[in-house]
């Protein structure tokens, strides 16, 4: 008798537990979509899953999708988190920093490269309003699906962060593809907020999305087809003494308690 070691899978897609017929249906177009298998969820745990699997893929309840992985962080599933403080402080009046900073306004098209959680691009998307427009670039297929998911189901008790949700367009690429394929001045700002380099305890929240992420930093080619692509400015958003803005000579950069934003003026459009 011997035993063969078999390669884990990379991806498994189920669902969660009492699924509805369309969540099956769902789940399977995924598992077609992801090219891997699709296991009905019975009574399986998540761990039996990730026994065979180094992600498990879980389509929930009312689009509320989650990411397991094997290494015991939480799973990650969309959240507005604080992008609904920030809107409300909006609406009442007050300044957030990335409006402020990119100058956003009610018209404008705005290209983030690094959704991640999506807060930033729903900030963004309450800000440019109905006349305006936002996109948010995911590399991970996976996260694309959870974020953009969430974005298009999830229920807040503010019906203007609600809109904003909704307005967001999610495209799965690489940034740097998805910059090259892009006429020149196709935006008016383009936004990056790369992967923190070191975790801090009030950043904890973003473990989950770093077990999936690509926690690729910014490069010098993908910064000049951004400059090509933006009309107006280029923001960048990172740790608060972050080199890579003396690296890639931002100018006007801000810095707050734990972040800092720096800003490229391209000088295409004028500035209100």
């Amino acid at each position: 008798m011997y035993t063969i070691d078999m390669e884990p899978l990379k991806v498994i897609v189920t669902t969660s537990r009492y699924p509805t017929p369309e969540m099956q249906t769902r789940a399977w177009q995924l598992a077609k979509r992801f090219r891997c298998p699709y296991e009905t969820r019975f009574r399986k745990t998540m761990t039996a899953f990730l026994q065979k699997a180094e992600t498990v893929y879980m389509v929930g309840k009312d689009g509320r999708d989650r990411l397991y992985e094997g290494n015991g962080n939480q799973p990650l599933f969309f959240h507005p988190s604080m992008a609904k403080i920030r809107v409300q402080r909006l609406m009442a009046g007050e300044v957030d920093s990335l409006i402020s900073v990119a100058g956003l306004r009610s018209g404008d098209a705005f290209l983030d490269m690094t959704l991640g959680f999506g807060a930033d691009s729903i900030v963004a998307s309450y800000a440019v309003t109905t006349a305006g427009c936002v996109t948010a670039v995911e590399k991970s297929p996976y996260i694309a699906e959870v974020m953009a998911r969430g974005l298009h189901c999830y229920q807040e008790d503010v019906e203007a962060l609600n809109e904003a949700m909704r307005r967001i367009s999610v495209v799965q690429n690489d940034h740097h593809a998805y910059l090259r394929s892009m006429p020149a001045n196709s935006f008016d700002v383009v936004y990056f907020d790369p992967m923190f380099t070191h975790t801090h305890s009030h950043s904890a929240h973003i473990e989950p999305l770093r077990a999936f992420a690509d926690a690729g930093t910014l490069h010098e080619a993908v910064l000049e087809e951004a400059k090509k692509v933006a009309k107006r400015a280029v923001v960048l958003k990172a740790e608060r003494d972050s080199l890579l803005f003396e690296r890639f000579q931002f100018d006007n950069v801000r810095k707050h308690r734990t972040v800092s934003y720096g800003t490229m003026h391209m000088g295409g459009g004028q500035k209100r």
